[in-house]
């Protein structure tokens, strides 16, 4: 751009020269405004044309939202992510996923130093007491989140575990819950001569006496077992994680816990069982290969054993009740969280909103990864009422929503990931020693004191503080 200023001078008389100079600054002038009003144009149009930059730049980036978790959620979120996209176009889910282990102890990092954590976070039922009645997450019953208006379509023992023990605060809506079931290989029952229809398997293994039958049958030395760890036996008592009644006093007495552990010692005695940690990549290898016949977990297992346990199996694997006429049982399960540190927390909320009181959403995510609807109205579909083909036809859905409607709400603790791990190491170690089932449970009862004490006596001030503990 070029500015044009011309300046004359006249020499022959002062009036001249005042006539030519005032030409001349009027002509200036004129020039100047002219000027003036190009420059103001130009950066007007420059203006104009940044905005449009910059403001189509703006609307092609989209808001990050974080979610954060453990596989297979990952997988779950995966197949619902388009739908959501579809209402919210300008939001990129970004997934961050780990060992269940590894992704509770970086959150618990994260809240503490008040920096790191997601927009959404999922908690499994074990870790939610250490949570639930300290800062750090949004209370779901404030506004603008109001979701006490949801809790009639939730699975009420459900539920209950993340409110606070006062009942003024939830920090999670319930994802899945984890009904727990028998998963048995009918190839191996077969062999071993056993019966193999769910039914059957029921009456054989409802009495400790049948579960050691059938041990026994299945046996082959150094070859195949019935199970992993005859240790697991007193733990299926356990399952609801029900360890503390709400007034903190511990409760492993139960008589059908000792006769469980009973059979275990005869297990052990005899070598039925391979000593083997559930969690072990041994174990999920015995699983596949049929060295394990059978295994006891939350129906979130079906969905291990359909996409990496055992994929190749479809058509041999049963479901049944758990072994010992336990009563129905949750284990685990999930909620979703938003941590109060996160910059998207509407976002955040209409994520979990989406995916976990939508029929839609919810089933979706148990068609892809087994995990069963901890929101009942999805219950009311068609599939349901259906067989799946891997488990040889069997309706097992209809199993789970079974087990689920008859299990019992529980009293939840900062103490349960804790105890749950004591009670496996301790109980494993009094197998291999050979202890009676009393003394194997009064060591249970000794180390869970030693490991806990921390939180156990914050436990005690929570309850204190909400007027219920004395």
């Amino acid at each position: 751009m070029s500015v044009f200023c011309r300046r004359v001078y006249s020499s022959s008389h002062a009036d001249s020269l005042g006539i030519h100079y005032r030409v001349a600054i009027a002509d200036f002038m004129w020039k100047e405004t002219n000027v003036m009003k190009k420059l103001m144009l130009c950066a007007l149009a420059v203006t104009m044309l940044f905005a449009l930059v910059t403001g189509a730049s703006a609307q092609g980036a989209k808001t990050k939202l974080v979610v954060a978790g453990w596989p297979a959620g990952d997988v779950a979120f995966k197949a619902i992510i388009p739908e959501f996209n579809k209402k919210f176009p300008d939001v990129e889910v970004v997934l961050t996923f780990m060992a269940t282990a590894d992704h509770h102890q970086q959150l618990q990092t994260a809240i503490a130093a008040g920096t790191g954590a997601p927009d959404v976070a999922m908690i499994e039922q074990g870790w939610i007491g250490k949570f639930r009645d300290s800062s750090g997450f949004e209370n779901l019953l404030d506004a603008p989140y109001s979701a006490g208006a949801m809790k009639k379509d939730f699975v009420d023992y459900k539920w209950q575990i993340a409110a606070s023990v006062d009942g003024k605060k939830l920090i999670g809506l319930v994802w899945d819950i984890g009904p727990a079931t028998l998963f048995y290989n009918r190839s191996v029952f077969k062999d071993a001569g056993l019966p193999t229809e769910p039914a059957d398997v029921d009456k054989l293994l409802s009495t400790w006496d049948g579960v050691l039958k059938a041990a026994k049958a299945v046996y082959v030395p150094n070859k195949r077992w019935l199970i992993n760890s005859a240790a697991d036996f007193y733990g299926w008592n356990y399952m609801n994680r029900d360890f503390y009644n709400d007034k903190l006093q511990l409760q492993l007495d139960k008589p059908a816990a000792t006769e469980a552990l009973k059979a275990a010692l005869t297990m052990r005695k005899n070598g039925w069982d391979a000593n083997v940690g559930l969690w072990t990549n041994e174990t999920y290898s015995g699983l596949g290969s049929g060295q394990y016949a059978m295994v006891v977990a939350g129906c979130w297992y079906g969905g291990f054993l359909k996409s990496w346990i055992a994929p190749k199996a479809s058509g041999q694997w049963g479901v049944a009740h758990i072994p010992g006429k336990i009563a129905s049982s949750n284990w685990g399960g999930s909620y979703m969280a938003i941590p109060s540190q996160s910059q998207n927390k509407k976002l955040a909320w209409e994520f979990i909103k989406f995916a976990l009181a939508t029929k839609g959403a919810q089933n979706t995510m148990f068609k892809t990864v087994d995990y069963f609807p901890g929101y009942i109205p999805a219950w009311d579909d068609p599939m349901y009422k259906e067989g799946d083909p891997y488990f040889a036809g069997q309706k097992t859905k209809a199993l789970w929503v079974e087990i689920a409607k008859a299990t019992k709400p529980t009293f939840s603790t900062l103490m349960d990931t804790t105890v749950e791990n004591t009670i496996g190491n301790v109980v494993n170690s009094g197998l291999n020693e050979g202890k009676s089932p009393e003394e194997i449970i009064a060591a249970v009862k000794k180390q869970i004191a030693i490991d806990t004490r921390e939180d156990y006596d914050r436990n005690v001030d929570i309850l204190k503080a909400a007027g219920k503990l004395k």
